[in-house]
């Protein structure tokens, strides 16, 4: 009797056991019935039996195994989440990625009066096909159309002050946001200007892929400026030693005042003040180009630039 009363104990031993032994494994073994062999003072003999505390303990053990499963899956819902996100992380580099390759590419062109950059443009516009941007086309258009943008430049034109740089960047942004743009890429000429146009365009999260600055020392560019010549009758523009007018226009030529030396030097020292401070925001794209060389040779160093 002694013994069958200490049955209980000895079950609940070993279900104890039994389920710490499941938890470290990882395994569940369900536990139906509990048997115990006894020996009797008359003898060995195998003592069966069924009480309603082993029906009990049967039944917490039930209960014990279920939230153990319920634990079991909680945690492999949770490892499966887990290796979800981070197999979408993964991914997401790879989609960031193939979002860049696919991003119309902006091209900065800038140099100095006469360094020869519209010829470059126009060779770059043949080559890669880019929308060619000037801030003065797209004031001049966005005032012609009346747009929001176009309506508040015109107030600042009108009374003969400069448009703030905020506003140039904001139709700048909303040129590069046209169908065209997305479609071909864009040639930005000659903007930034000035370094708080360059700072605006940082802020509004304009990305300029390659910033070419064509460089041609100073007097070279005086004698480029000095040389040249306007028919006042067709707009053409001569130079006296690269670009020789017929002889038939020579008499009607202009030598206009901003082709002077003095205003040219003028200009110069503006423009190297003002590159020196625009320079910095894009130091990382910046491609200087000697612009000396004949303009197919300088086209060659620009081409390899952007190929």
């Amino acid at each position: 009797m002694a013994s069958c009363r200490k049955a209980p104990q000895l079950l609940a031993l070993l279900l104890a056991v039994s389920m710490a032994s499941s938890m470290c494994f990882g395994l569940v073994k369900p536990v139906l019935r509990a048997t115990s062999v006894f020996k009797s003072h008359v003898g060995e003999q195998r003592v069966a039996f069924e009480t309603a505390a082993d029906t009990n303990a049967g039944r917490e053990i039930g209960s014990s195994m279920v939230g153990v499963l319920f634990l079991l899956a909680a945690g492999a819902r949770t490892l499966s989440a887990r290796r979800g996100a981070a197999l979408q992380g993964s991914r997401q580099p790879s989609q960031a990625v193939a979002r860049q390759a696919t991003k119309a590419p902006l091209v900065v062109i800038a140099g100095p009066p006469a360094a020869g950059k519209g010829t470059q443009c126009e060779k770059i516009k043949e080559k890669f096909g880019y929308v060619h941007i000037s801030t003065g086309d797209i004031l001049r258009a966005n005032v012609k159309e009346g747009t929001e943008l176009g309506k508040k430049a015109e107030e600042y034109m009108t009374a003969g002050k400069l448009v703030p740089s905020e506003l140039i960047v904001d139709l700048v942004k909303d040129r590069l946001a046209k169908p065209d743009v997305v479609e071909k890429g864009s040639l930005l000429d000659g903007f930034p200007r000035a370094p708080d146009q360059a700072k605006a365009m940082t802020d509004a999260g304009i990305e300029v892929d390659k910033f070419i600055l064509i460089e041609v020392p100073d007097d070279v560019l005086v004698e480029r400026g000095c040389g040249r010549r306007l028919d006042p009758e067709t707009g053409e523009i001569y130079h006296l030693k690269f670009k020789p007018p017929p002889a038939e226009v020579v008499d009607r030529l202009v030598h206009r005042s901003d082709d002077q030396e003095e205003s040219i030097r003028n200009r110069l020292a503006i423009y190297h003040d003002q590159v020196n401070g625009i320079l910095p925001f894009f130091e990382s794209v910046v491609c200087k180009i000697d612009g000396l060389p004949k303009p197919a040779e300088v086209t060659e160093k620009v081409f390899a630039v952007l190929e």
